[in-house]
């Protein structure tokens, strides 16, 4: 049989995102890809034999309440601070996805850096802090200096000289304050623009909205092309799934249940691509009636870690071996077939295959001639199949195909019957002609069982049965027939 590590190591090994795979239970690390080592300063067998309590600096408590944290703020990663082998400590942001790897379950972490983006977090705020306190100081200021103005004014009946000598000084003080004004929002400019996010100001109140030239840029337009911008700007390019999901989230965070908003969205991109943005916000500015008034936030482009957490998640749902769905797939799917069917008051088949003579052939040719076999088998299937219906390698030589939207039992018996030829043709593999015969069950939902576990089960009899009886291909109806005579 074929290595399941290959596109393992493919995949894990070549990302460029550092990734660890853990054992939920003690935490030890079972395995760590290039990127990781890297990050780490760790080669691969070290950090195998470490666990990840000894790289989070988190003691057990913190640890717990930052999971609680992100379950109460509803985001699928944590936040951490892992130490380097050079003693370092930088905060990340950890992607888990649970997974069985070599039979046993782990968990895959993917590790983001983002020491650098809580530093900038942390600059931006400290001038937004500094900029709105000039602001004051100023206001304080000009309003003394207005006072002061008013007093030389009323002195003008004095002395004309000392007048114009108090409307001069006034007015270049004016103008330093104006310099320095300008000169602190040029800082933050500058900030907010070394972020590389887009940013965002809503008035809740009138639905009024400025988006800056970067938000508009994570969508492909150029901000111009957006004007007039409003609310209703981001509503027609927000997917309408999501555009539901955040006015959820939202109104969570107008009610006092969590203190900021945090959503995954996806919008439509100039060129008709969706792209990932995690849109984040808080409520700035109340009415004293209690009223949500004004939200700041931003808009960050995360399509790159979403499209990384799709492909981990694809591995997790394929055999590595033909490439097709796998068992964990499989499962989830006939679930999903028996809700859809549920709903609509649809119907679906179920058909389970099994290679009669796969043995015989692995034995007295070797794995490699049975893994390229079996291969050769899953890529006939699927051509004999459409391209709505889930092919599955359940494991070993054992197959399966659910059909949904069949216009009778006589088109799963075509397929079926189309599938026995032409797996039972002679082909040659490795320069060996190799000839197989398969087994095939097939079972009807709801009609033959009203649950996933049973309708399993009914198409196993049947392939069994027509495995016993030399029939090939045996409906689960046809064997209650023959059980009952």
């Amino acid at each position: 049989m074929a290595q399941d590590y290959l596109p393992y190591e493919q995949v894990f090994q070549k990302h460029s995102a550092p990734m660890l795979m853990i054992e939920p239970a003690s935490g030890s690390i079972i395995d760590a890809n290039k990127a990781a080592q890297e990050f780490y300063g760790y080669d691969r067998a070290t950090l195998r034999s470490m666990a990840i309590q000894t790289i989070n600096q988190l003691t057990a408590e913190q640890v717990l309440a930052e999971r609680q944290l992100a379950q109460r703020e509803d985001r699928n990663f944590f936040i951490f601070r892992h130490k380097l082998a050079d003693g370092s400590v930088r905060t990340v942001e950890v992607h888990s996805t649970p997974l069985e790897f070599r039979g046993r379950p782990a968990l895959l972490s993917i590790i983001h850096d983002i020491s650098a983006d809580r530093g900038r977090q942390e600059e931006l705020w400290h001038y937004k802090n500094r900029l709105e306190e000039m602001v004051d100081a100023k206001s304080k200021e000009l309003a003394s200096a207005n006072e002061t103005r008013d007093r030389w004014m009323l002195a003008l009946v004095i002395t004309l000289t000392v007048s114009l000598i108090a409307v001069g000084f006034l007015f270049l003080e004016r103008n330093a304050a104006h310099r320095r004004l300008r000169s602190s929002e040029q800082r933050l400019r500058e900030i907010i623009f070394g972020t590389n996010v887009g940013t965002w100001e809503w008035n809740v109140q009138t639905g009024a909205a400025v988006y800056n030239k970067r938000w508009a840029e994570i969508v492909g337009y150029k901000l111009e092309e957006l004007e007039p911008v409003s609310t209703e700007t981001w509503e027609k390019l927000a997917h309408p799934d999501d555009v539901k999901k955040s006015q959820e989230k939202l109104e969570e965070v107008f009610a006092g249940k969590v203190p900021a908003y945090d959503c995954e969205i996806r919008m439509r991109h100039k060129d008709g691509r969706w792209v990932w943005v995690l849109d984040r916000g808080r409520v700035v500015e109340w009415t004293k009636d209690g009223e949500p008034l004004r939200m700041s936030g931003t808009h960050a482009d995360i399509t790159v870690l979403k499209e990384s957490e799709e492909a981990v998640r694809r591995l997790a749902m394929t055999d590595h071996l033909t490439g097709l769905s796998n068992r964990a797939h499989f499962s989830q799917s006939l679930e999903e077939n028996v809700r859809i069917a549920d709903r609509e008051n649809r119907k679906f088949a179920l058909m389970m295959l099994d290679l009669n003579t796969f043995k015989p052939v692995n034995d007295s040719h070797g794995h490699p001639v049975g893994d390229a076999l079996l291969q050769e088998v899953a890529e006939t299937i699927k051509k004999c199949t459409r391209d709505g219906d889930i092919v599955t390698r359940v494991g070993g030589d054992e197959f399966a195909v659910i059909i949904g939207d069949y216009c009778g039992e006589d088109d799963v018996l075509s397929c079926a019957g189309r599938i026995y030829r032409e797996i039972s043709k002679p082909t040659e593999i490795q320069g060996k002609t190799i000839s197989i015969s398969v087994s095939i069950g097939i079972s009807y939902y709801p009609d033959d069982a009203d649950t996933a576990t049973e309708l399993i089960k009914r198409a196993d009899q049947a392939m069994y049965q027509a495995k016993k009886s030399g029939s090939n291909v045996l409906t689960y109806k046809t064997f209650r027939m023959r059980a009952a005579s």
